[in-house]
């Protein structure tokens, strides 16, 4: 196996646009990374500068410490597993998975060898003798992560290689995915718009917006740590709530203030001696904000009045969104709750959950 590194990569295309900006960021020995994004952002255009299927217009990648810019992709040592799986129709599966290695003039002994380990890893052992119309897309999944396992290379690549299937085969192949990269100890680079698909494989995750990277960071930081306003929608299912407002300094105290002045919080750190004139964005979790007992008599910092608007129930939880004349939002709170849709309820957010961001530049006031 080996480590991948971007040194300032970009990709201009001849139209002038800039797909990929600049980027900077390396993958160990043996890690599996993801990049994340939007459609668009530069992930797949990275990936493919990564495998020679694109040229780089500036900067350098390297794998395992050797510039690889103008080299070709077949001699990269690279194996990469797309989206469309691309399997030979008129070949079986066995075919299939050692069609590369007999273009490369392997002896058949060392063929057979690498195809039953991938198939016996892979679990598809029993379907060696069937073509691809024959089998269903989750097998056909394997097929093709088992055509990339035989060439034994130091990179695997991943482009979005679950967008086919239904959500129950997703998750399955999610976890078949992570097992492999733990018996393999192989070193990989996957690529997906999903952001739980990028939280629940990756050891290292960069989130990618509009060519450039918003952040490199553990599932866990990205989470609770987001270090822009892009990364924080981004990044959680359901997504943060926002609410625009004024630093203000109330009583000696430094408080967050909404615009229409109902919800009035207190900001530990200190961000009012910064200049915050045109406003400030508070960011919180769905799981951060809960609604009170109906008729609860506590008021406060932190509590305020909404209209609940709709109730979705999920099983072991449900998600109430609720309004006010500033802003609209939604709550995380036990499956069991029932509310009246237009109830006003009173809510209380959780101050030492929340996030404060530049509404300007979108960068995080208190997780720099």
């Amino acid at each position: 196996m080996a480590n991948v590194v971007f040194e300032n990569v970009q990709k201009i295309y001849d139209s002038n646009h800039v797909a990929v900006d600049g980027i900077n960021f390396s993958v160990e020995d043996g890690e599996l990374l993801v990049l994340v994004g939007p459609s668009g952002c530069g992930k797949s255009t990275t990936l493919r500068m990564l495998a020679g299927l694109e040229s780089v217009t500036s900067g350098s990648i390297l794998i395992d410490n050797q510039i690889v810019n103008q080299i070709p992709p077949k001699d990269r040592d690279i194996a990469m597993v797309f989206q469309n799986y691309a399997l030979y129709p008129h070949m079986t599966v066995y075919n299939n998975l050692a069609f590369g290695l007999k273009l490369r003039k392997y002896p058949i002994s060392e063929i057979k060898q690498r195809v039953g380990q991938a198939a016996e890893i892979l679990g598809i052992t029993d379907i060696l003798d069937r073509k691809p119309k024959q089998l269903s897309g989750g097998q056909q999944q394997r097929v093709a992560v088992g055509r990339a396992i035989v060439r034994k290379p130091k990179v695997f690549l991943f482009d979005e290689p679950l967008s086919n299937l239904d959500a129950k085969l997703r998750v399955q192949m999610r976890t078949e995915i992570s097992r492999l990269h733990r018996e393999l100890n192989a070193t990989m680079i996957y690529v997906t718009h999903d952001q739980t698909e990028a939280m629940t494989l990756g050891n290292q995750i960069v989130v990618m917006n509009r060519g450039v990277v918003q952040q490199i960071d553990n599932p866990v930081e990205l989470y609770h740590h987001p270090q822009n306003q892009f990364v924080a929608e981004f990044i959680g299912n359901p997504g943060m709530n926002f609410i625009t407002g004024m630093i203000e300094e109330i009583d000696s105290k430094q408080m967050f203030v909404s615009k229409n002045r109902e919800l009035c919080l207190r900001i530990s750190k200190n961000i009012y001696s910064q200049d915050h004139s045109n406003g400030v964005v508070l960011g919180f979790r769905p799981e951060a904000i809960k609604p009170l007992r109906k008729n609860s008599s506590k008021r406060g910092v932190g509590i305020f009045e909404a209209e609940i608007t709709f109730e979705e129930h999920l099983g072991s939880e449900s998600y109430v969104y609720g309004k006010t004349l500033s802003m609209t939002f939604m709550s995380r709170v036990s499956g069991t709750t029932n509310f009246d849709i237009s109830e006003c309820r009173m809510f209380e957010i959780d101050g030492k959950r929340i996030h404060i961001f530049d509404i300007d530049t979108g960068h995080s006031l208190l997780h720099r």
